[in-house]
């Protein structure tokens, strides 16, 4: 432990007030709003807020019963029993988490509406009165939002069962109970805690969703924040939505920390022990092996075919160089956003290991708060303080925005969420790296900053590596804080994407999606690799 320097002090602090800013500077619009205009908030309390609130926790239920059926089923399926396919699966079943919610919401969409060719098909076969439910709808967007979150509720709940003592699972058995009696009995209660980390984690991802939602025309506080700042020029609502919103995604941030910090009580198997799942045959197999499979093909398999077909059936028109380009650019603000973020990731992290003080650990805590913030709250608390720096540079004579609509602008966005993905990975790692090694190398005469370059670096290559892809895929899937900061005439994979999609040309949004879905796919197959390599050392 070392007592941090003047420099460092200040260094810390700056980091802090630039990462934390945008909240501030939002949160004291909001009480702004609230001293000069109360009847703000009695007026939206009479128009939309009831509105609001009913089709958000209209969503959120939906979601949550569905991503906890399509998750703890099949995490207890892969997990307990043995069948066909079972090995493959397991992993599989993580991969809808590459498919960003707006590219699953275009390509279901292309399938399910009227004139689509799934619907057209069915109409063939069924008669020409035959109606599929509008995939435009709550209902609709409930689906697609759930076959991409339910990998949250798979993977915590997967851990629970595969850490549970098998000699629980034997004594059920033993005691006469059916294989359902002892998921419900056994199983369940085991994973109940990891369950609902899961469900907290996709909750928070449903409430700061926005591309799906505002394609479905479905209203909850994030299109509404958007709609209210940008259509309606209503600033003071606006801010208040935002604020609203951000309370309860704090409020979810905290109770999965003290969920997970709860759920480690629930995991705990005796050494040595190995799991023994049960072997199905027959029909019991082929129907487990067809269950297990459904989350996977839904929120993967058949969105990338559909998308696939239309970039088949629109080959001839495909501009490739336009495409390449949105790539290039998408690819340029997630390398330079995850450049910065690892790089504070590496200093925020370092200065917390080696100075034990409140007020790091607090700084710390705030700024990986950042993860849960959706993009239209990022987007709206980044653009305030960046007009009143335009509006001063403006005065002092340059014609132009200074940040505003700027690369740097969007970087900054990206860090201001997005370091805390970095954080975790590099803290995750320097927790592995004994305190003896640091105490060594003090005593040996290595100063703090030449025991993190020659010592510390060297070792944590690979959660930096981890933390920069992690950025870059999620720079790359952003949508709302890109829409609304990005450069003119400076689009992204994201945007078109989006775009093309509100405006019909479903076919055309068809290449970038698919881009999206495929760069994601890196970092998803490298955490998977990962995964199956401890699974195989830990036997």
């Amino acid at each position: 432990m070392f007592t941090l320097g003047l420099r460092s002090r200040i260094s810390v602090a700056l980091l802090a007030l630039l990462l934390l800013l945008p909240f501030v500077y939002l949160f004291g619009l909001a009480v702004f709003s609230l001293v000069q205009a109360p009847q703000v908030l009695a007026h939206l309390a009479t128009t939309i807020l009831p509105d609001l609130v009913w089709q958000t926790v209209y969503l959120c239920f939906g979601v949550v019963v569905l991503t906890s059926t399509m998750g703890v089923l099949p995490a207890w399926w892969v997990s307990a029993h043995e069948f066909p396919g079972r090995k493959w699966l397991e992993w599989l079943l993580l991969l809808p988490m590459a498919m960003p919610s707006y590219v699953i919401a275009y390509a279901y969409t292309d399938a399910l509406q009227y004139s689509g060719w799934l619907a057209s098909s069915l109409r063939e076969i069924l008669g020409s009165d035959f109606r599929i439910p509008e995939i435009r709808s709550t209902s609709g967007a409930i689906l697609v939002l759930s076959f991409v979150l339910y990998p949250y509720v798979y993977i915590m709940a997967r851990t629970a069962f595969l850490g549970r003592s098998p000699s629980m699972l034997d004594a059920a058995r033993s005691l006469g109970h059916s294989a359902t009696s002892a998921f419900l009995k056994v199983g369940l209660p085991v994973a109940r805690p990891a369950w609902v980390v899961g469900l907290t984690l996709v909750l928070m991802e449903t409430l700061a969703e926005y591309g799906a939602l505002s394609y479905f025309g479905v209203r909850t506080f994030t299109t509404a924040i958007f709609n209210t700042w940008l259509n309606l020029g209503d600033r003071e609502s606006a801010a208040l939505l935002a604020v609203m919103l951000l309370v309860v995604m704090l409020a979810l941030i905290v109770f999965e920390s003290k969920a997970r910090g709860r759920a480690q009580f629930y995991t705990q198997s005796g050494k040595g022990s190995t799991i023994e799942r049960k072997r199905l045959k027959g029909a019991q197999a082929a129907w487990v092996m067809f269950l297990s499979a459904m989350p996977f093909v839904l929120g993967f398999v058949l969105p990338v075919l559909i998308l696939l077909a239309l970039v088949v059936d629109v080959d001839t028109s495909i501009n490739w160089a336009r495409s390449f380009q949105w790539a290039y650019h998408s690819a340029l603000l997630g390398g330079m956003a995850a450049l910065v973020a690892v790089v504070l990731a590496v200093f925020l992290a370092y200065v917390k290991r080696q100075a034990h003080v409140w007020w790091v650990t607090a700084i710390y805590r705030l700024i990986s708060l950042g993860y849960g913030v959706p993009g239209a709250i990022l987007a709206i608390a980044i653009l305030l303080p960046l007009a009143t720096v335009d509006r001063f540079t403006y005065d002092m004579g340059w014609q132009v925005p200074a940040l505003t609509g700027s690369v740097l602008a969007l970087v900054y966005a990206y860090n201001v969420r997005f370091t805390s993905a970095a954080l975790q990975s590099v803290d995750s790692g320097l927790q592995q790296i004994t305190r003896h090694i640091d105490e060594s190398a003090r005593i040996l005469g290595r100063s703090p900053r030449q025991v993190l370059w020659h010592v510390h670096l060297p070792v944590l290559k690979g959660s930096v590596a981890t933390g920069m892809l992690l950025v870059i895929v999620d720079v790359i899937k952003e949508l709302p804080a890109t829409l609304v900061l990005r450069p003119f005439d400076f689009d992204t994979l994201a945007v078109v994407s989006y775009q093309f999609a509100s405006d019909e040309r479903l076919t055309e949004a068809a290449v970038p999606a698919l881009m999206i879905v495929m760069i994601a796919l890196v970092p998803i197959l490298l955490l998977i690799r990962q995964g199956a390599r401890q699974a195989r050392s830990s036997k």
